[in-house]
């Protein structure tokens, strides 16, 4: 009868033969045949270090003594063909060396500059997918700790809205940089319900609040929220390119992607015909 040893006695023995800063062809477990050495162990734990006097986690130890054991039993169970997987090894090898191949030709051919001209033709001509009936806005906002004496001046930046001068956009953006917690001070459209993510609005009727406020300053335990509505539109019925302009540069890039993957796979079957490496006992 064949001994067996509980988990926790394996672990011990094998913390034992560890602590013993042993060369890198120490073996420290086995299941039958299958032996792990102590040189191993880099892979399956990547902080350790052969010279190190170090333990291996024993749910990582329990991992490979139980695959080990699978594996024997898999090879003793089954016979011949059951496991005899040649064929899909080779397939997945020569899927993983096409892979490489493609990606290591796209990194190097694919034009990754997007021009603002292609994203404009793109969302106008692609403008059903861009539909959303949602309330969107311009706003600026900047959030402060209670009684920060850059509030008053701030605030006054903030309320001239878009009629602020370059050198007071500037010097907003500074303040605002180098002191608030948190800030919004571009111009572009933004979806509503995401403001109200980050100030403390409360509104049951998003219409209604954006019609009768142009300006908002809100306060809790510790912070001011100073809000100016530049602009706003109810129930939009398209996303604004603003909001679309990066998804839509990274759908142009997917389709340049897709289109010189084609081109690459064409490229290859053209030449190996062109060489007369290809040879085929089927009629056309």
């Amino acid at each position: 009868m064949t001994a067996r040893f509980p988990l926790a006695l394996c672990c011990a023995a094998f913390y034992g033969l560890v602590a013993c800063s042993s060369p890198a062809d120490k073996i420290v477990a086995q299941v039958y045949d299958a032996q792990l050495r102590v040189e191993d162990l880099q892979g399956m734990q990547p902080s350790y270090e052969v010279q190190d006097s170090f333990t291996l986690h024993p749910a990582l130890l329990s991992a490979w003594i139980e695959k080990q054991a699978l594996v024997h039993a898999a090879r003793t169970a089954l016979h011949g063909k059951e496991k005899n997987f040649d064929r899909e090894l080779q397939n997945y090898y020569e899927t993983l060396l096409v892979n490489a191949y493609e990606n290591k030709e796209v990194e190097r051919r694919l034009d990754r500059q997007v021009s603002e001209e292609e994203i404009r033709a793109y969302y106008n001509s692609h403008k059903a997918d861009f539909e959303m009936h949602k309330n969107i806005v311009q706003i600026n906002y900047a959030k402060f700790p209670i009684g920060h004496p850059s509030l008053p001046t701030v605030r006054k930046l903030l309320q001239k809205g878009k009629q602020r001068s370059e050198a007071e956009q500037e010097k907003l953006f500074r303040l605002c940089y180098q002191e608030a917690e948190n800030m919004y001070l571009d111009f572009n459209w933004v979806v509503f319900d995401d403001i109200l993510k980050e100030i403390p609005i409360e509104t049951y009727n998003q219409a209604q609040f954006l019609q009768k406020n142009e300006s908002l300053e809100l306060t809790d335990s510790s912070s001011v929220y100073m809000v100016q509505f530049l602009d706003y539109k109810i129930n939009e019925t398209y996303s604004p390119l603003d909001l679309e302009r990066d998804n839509i540069s990274k759908i142009i890039l997917r389709q340049r992607r897709n289109a010189l993957l084609r081109q690459i796979r064409k490229e290859a079957v053209e030449k190996a015909y062109q060489e007369h490496e290809v040879t085929t006992e089927f009629k056309d």
